[in-house]
């Protein structure tokens, strides 16, 4: 059960309950998703001003960074913070990010393809692989499948 956000279904449920997936019975969306158009919750915005300045390294991933307030986040960090979104299509030059230059110096970076992929690669690069292959089984199928038959990125 889903409610209406809109209030305009006077038969749809006061709160949401879980969504579960058919085959394995697990919750698969968050009652407490705040969908386009609702408010993020306070702690949203008290969150944000204590962690984001004393961020190094902020990183975006698989999103347009189009829905705000979300999307301030990326502009919010201090002017030292790198930046780096990962993507299938660089985002978020209309907040003020700008891809390109010398990697050694730039302060925001693009990391083309697919999330579950490049940040498997990363966990490879960073030696984390073997972390990862002991959650492999709490993982949805396709990062199971991604894991079992990516080759680590020290071979690629």
């Amino acid at each position: 059960n889903i409610k209406a956000l809109s209030r305009m279904a006077p038969a749809a449920p006061a709160e949401s309950s879980p969504v579960t997936c058919e085959a394995c019975g697990k919750a698969s969306v968050k009652p407490k998703t705040v969908l386009f158009g609702s408010n993020l919750p306070a702690e949203f915005f008290e969150r944000k001003r204590e962690d984001l300045g004393g961020a190094d390294l902020l990183i975006v991933a698989g999103t347009s960074l189009v829905v705000g307030p979300a999307n301030t986040i990326a502009s919010d960090v201090p002017a030292a913070t790198v930046r780096l979104v990962v993507n299938r299509e660089p985002v978020g030059e209309h907040l003020g990010l700008a891809y390109g230059g010398d990697p050694a110096t730039a302060r925001d970076l693009f990391a083309p393809g697919d999330c579950d992929a490049t940040f498997l690669r990363l966990a490879d690069l960073l030696g984390w692989r073997a972390d990862m292959e002991a959650f492999k089984e709490v993982l949805p199928e396709a990062g199971q499948v991604l894991l079992g038959s990516a080759p680590p990125a020290a071979e690629l």
